[in-house]
Order: structure tokens, then C-alpha cells, then sequence
């Protein structure tokens, strides 16, 4: 059984009597959990998600992640360019991760509706 009801049944037992009766809130929790019990959960391999998140990362345009224009650029002694400074867009990149792993995610719920 799952602990949290287990622990709301225990708690329930020992509180007083309100509008439902303490059998009836009981019964009600035990159904709940047979039916959690009964119902399929769902199991990902992380191998699977993995390799669906690299492939859907990897279609992603990163293009506007990097400003071009304000790279900063310097000249050194010996006529070498060197990068001072590239801005970096993070919440472009999270965001793109986030929606890749959405992607994945759906693909294996997707697929796993599929075999059922």
C-alpha cells in the first residue's frame, strides 16, 4: 500500500467523526490505492530517453543563441585575432532543452500507448 495513504488511513482512524463516516473515507482510500496498484505505470529506459533527447536536441536551430553582432573581437601583438567576449543566450538553450526533452518524453509515452 502506498504510505501516504497509509498514513492518512492511520490518521483518519484516530480523528474524529465528521460528515463521512471513518469506513467510508478508509474504503474510499483503499480503493484508491488498489486502483493505483492496478493501473500500468509507465517505464522509461533511460538509454531510450537519452538517445531520443540527443536526436531531438540535435535537429535544433542554435543560430539566434549567439549574437553575432555583439562579439567582441581584439587584435593582439602578433597580428592575432582573438575573442574577447561572446554573449551567450542560457534561456535560449534551456528552453531548447526543455522542449527537446518534451519531445522525448512524448515520443515515449506515444510509443508505449502504442504496445498497450
Amino acid at each position: 500500500m502506498n504510505k501516504h495513504i497509509k498514513n492518512t488511513i492511520e490518521q483518519v482512524s484516530n480523528s474524529f467523526p465528521s460528515l463521512f463516516s471513518r469506513e467510508d473515507v478508509i474504503k474510499l482510500l483503499t480503493d484508491l490505492n488498489a486502483e493505483m496498484q492496478s493501473s500500468p505505470q509507465l517505464v522509461i529506459e533511460k538509454d531510450a530517453l537519452i538517445d531520443i533527447f540527443r536526436e531531438t536536441f540535435s535537429d535544433k536551430d542554435f543560430r539566434n543563441v549567439v549574437s553575432t553582432d555583439d562579439i567582441e573581437l581584439s587584435l593582439s601583438y602578433n597580428n592575432k585575432i582573438e575573442i574577447e567576449n561572446v554573449p551567450i543566450d542560457e534561456d535560449e538553450i534551456v528552453s531548447s532543452a526543455v522542449d527537446a526533452l518534451e519531445a522525448s518524453w512524448d515520443s515515449l509515452v506515444e510509443a508505449a500507448n502504442e504496445e498497450d
